[in-house]
């Protein structure tokens, strides 16, 4: 009987491992059960971040260059972003030659120091805008190319943290010559001392045109969509400056969730359809 006992003693024990590690059983799951449900959710959210489409696009104007951004829910389900801070972009133009940095959006900025959380619903996009004058410490960088960056920074999308890189972009853009006869043109032979006043979809719009034939033409766009197309003003013609007063009105239904409302003044080009003599002007800004 004693020799029985230490035998009878080790299946017992063997038993109750058994039980531990058998979650049918009612035990805790082991080590390598642990890390197939991690990666489970792991690959769960790599997916929604898959369908989150990041797109940018660099628009160079004769005194400033435009960089437009939007991200884009692909998914059949709500998806919540968090953000940090108040800042939501990073933008960086650097000298591809020195890898000097001529431009950083969040240099000299303040920002709110709170987690800012965002809800995008399926099919739903979020954009933002914002410009640069070319300068760097007040001067004008050389006229020539640039490489650009734009990383837009949520620090969690549905409490995951995004993997690095998945919502940054790299393009070039080339700063025009400061003193080429089409720039002044382009921006300062046509329109002057534009104001706006209103909001909401009513505004009113003055200033001063200088225009061959007495008129000059606008249209109004979200970023994505014209909104007012090739509408007439009229005015005095060249040479002289001429003042003008117009009221633009845009349906409440069409104004963007987010973005900037732009006014576009241009005169007809030689040929048909042709618009010379942009001067871009915000109506109203709608990013959060």
């Amino acid at each position: 009987m004693k020799r029985l006992l230490p035998f009878v003693l080790l299946m017992v024990l063997m038993a109750c491992g058994t039980t531990q590690g058998n979650p049918e059983s009612g035990g805790e799951p082991n080590e390598e059960e642990e890390q197939m449900n991690d990666g489970s959710n792991s690959n769960d959210s790599e997916m929604v971040h898959d369908e989150l489409e990041f797109t940018s696009e660099v628009e160079p104007k004769s005194n400033e260059v435009l960089f437009k951004m939007e991200l884009t829910n692909h998914t059949e389900n709500t998806v919540k972003l968090s953000f940090s801070s108040g800042q939501k972009y990073e933008i960086v133009v650097s000298d591809p030659e020195s890898g000097e940095q001529v431009y950083k959006f969040s240099e000299g900025m303040m920002f709110t120091q709170a987690i800012e959380e965002k809800e995008l619903e399926p099919g739903e996009s979020l954009t933002w805008e914002q410009t640069w004058d070319y300068k760097q410490n007040g001067k004008r960088v050389e006229a020539k190319e640039y490489q650009v960056t734009i990383e837009l920074l949520p620090m969690t999308i549905d409490n995951e943290k995004p993997k690095a890189g998945l919502f940054t972009q790299e393009q070039t853009i080339t700063v025009p010559s400061n003193n080429g006869e089409q720039a002044q043109k382009d921006e300062n032979f046509h329109f002057r001392k534009v104001q706006v006043e209103g909001e909401g979809g009513q505004y009113q719009v003055k200033g001063e045109a200088r225009v061959f034939n007495g008129s000059f033409r606008y249209n109004v766009e979200d970023g994505h969509n014209i909104l007012i197309k090739e509408e007439t003003v009229n005015t005095n013609g060249e040479p002289g400056w001429g003042p003008f007063s117009f009221d633009v009105s845009v349906k409440e239904e069409d104004l963007p969730k987010s973005g900037v409302l732009t006014l576009i003044l241009y005169v007809d080009g030689p040929k048909t359809g042709e618009p010379k003599g942009q001067h871009f002007v915000t109506l109203e800004n709608f990013n959060p």
